[in-house]
């Protein structure tokens, strides 16, 4: 595994998930706002699959590298940062869906 390809995987990865999360929240709030809407069954359905879309896709772009990836020490760095990002987010982001 080559650590430094990692810990930069990781490290964008992190900062792009963080980002997406306020940008989600931002855009949930715009369209369903902060009233009766925001507690229909339809926002809170639309936040849980939304959360668990935004949760996954770090493990779906480490295992589209590390499928695609010529050398595979580099697509296992790609798949190992994904997979740890995956499993930080979603004990972090895990506290919102439920």
């Amino acid at each position: 595994m080559n650590l430094r390809l990692f810990l930069l995987t990781f490290l964008i990865e992190s900062i792009i998930l963080i980002g997406c999360f306020f940008l989600l929240g931002m855009l949930l709030f715009l369209y369903f706002g902060s009233g009766a809407g925001a507690s229909s069954e339809k926002a809170i359905m639309t936040e849980k699959i939304s959360f668990v879309i935004l949760i996954l896709s770090p493990l779906i772009y480490g295992i589209y590298k590390n499928v695609n990836s010529k050398d595979k020490i580099i697509g296992r760095s790609y798949l190992y940062a994904s997979f740890t990002v995956t499993i930080i987010s979603g004990i972090y982001f895990g506290k919102f869906i439920y």
